[in-house]
């Protein structure tokens, strides 16, 4: 496998509503999209790096640059594998959401686009939807006690977790076990400070934002977290997300989304089939209208199969390099 003619893109759609975490408000979604040759074939991969550094250091304008200089140093290499691809790409790793790209196109490759199968899981900013299944993420605010009691009263068997975005600190506690008292999955990056996951490894927390890289990781499960959210795009690509996998063996990895596209939910996907846990994946059309790619969608059960995405370039707005 090479690499050759890489072209950059960008994409971007309203949200039906606009999303509104503790960290930011966001009328619509950009990505960046690139395009690699690999043995004749175009290949595509949607980064989910957002417009400014919101949850990660690194921004589309940085992943685009890191993308040029990553292609500049990997376009004459011949890789045999997908571990050889995942090694070299590890001397990038202070732009994990520029290797992830490469990472993508090389699973493409390596493993095949078949259409994948997992089990639906649902994150809800305000009103909550009809039909869900599985397990709801419902994101912090000041009245989550009552968004909590209303989801588990319309819905007495689904998992619940919420996700505070590294927001909450001691003072925050007596709110944190009233929703307890509803029964919660897991709470997702409540705290900033590692301190408080030690203090509270009794209950059912988990890291997201903090699980940036392998090294921040084994910090976390050291002081007693078990549950890891794991996003392709803040780890590195897909490699990096399977070596987590064989190395912890004991912890629960769950495959995060970043509000995606087709492309990337897609590889979102195909991750967590190979977790096996209940992933950040909605139905088509639950964020947008719109989309770059198309794709089949079928759900039953609660469970969605999807084939691999069609990427239409004319949807996309070229970066000129």
């Amino acid at each position: 496998m090479k690499f050759s003619n890489l072209k950059l893109f960008r994409y971007k759609a309203p949200f039906h509503q606009p999303v509104e975490t503790v960290k930011v408000q966001m009328a619509e979604r950009e990505v960046l999209v690139i395009s690699l040759d690999v043995d004749g074939t175009s290949c595509y991969a949607e980064s989910n790096a957002f417009a400014a550094p919101w949850y990660h250091y690194e921004t589309i304008d940085s992943t685009a640059s890191a993308v040029r200089a990553i292609f500049a140093a990997l376009q004459d290499k011949t890789f045999t594998d997908y571990t050889e691809l995942g090694h070299a790409l590890y001397r990038f790793k202070e732009t994990p959401h520029a290797i992830a790209l490469f990472d993508y196109i090389g699973w493409q490759y390596f493993h095949g686009c078949p259409p994948v199968t997992v089990p639906l899981g649902y994150t809800v900013h305000s009103a909550i939807p009809d039909h869900m299944s599985n397990r709801v993420k419902v994101k912090w605010t000041t009245d989550i006690v009552t968004t909590v009691s209303s989801i588990r009263r319309s819905y007495p068997d689904i998992k619940i977790c919420i996700d505070a975005n590294g927001s909450l600190t001691e003072a925050d506690m007596p709110v944190i076990e009233d929703c307890l008292l509803y029964g919660i999955d897991y709470i997702e990056e409540p705290f900033s400070d590692i301190a408080l996951y030690q203090r509270y490894s009794h209950l059912p927390l988990a890291i997201d934002e903090s699980a940036d890289s392998i090294e921040t990781i084994l910090k976390y499960t050291a002081v007693g977290v078990d549950i890891i959210i794991a996003k392709y795009s803040r780890l590195g690509g897909g490699y990096p997300v399977m070596m987590l996998k064989e190395a912890m063996p004991d912890k629960t990895i769950i495959i995060g989304g970043m509000y995606e596209f087709g492309l990337s939910k897609y590889f979102t996907a195909a991750l967590a089939e190979q977790m096996g846990t209940i992933p950040d994946i909605t139905p088509r059309g639950y964020y947008f209208n719109a989309d770059y790619a198309d794709w089949n969608e079928e759900i039953t059960a609660g469970m969605m199969t999807m084939s691999f995405p069609a990427v239409d370039e004319s949807r996309l707005s070229r970066i000129e390099i």
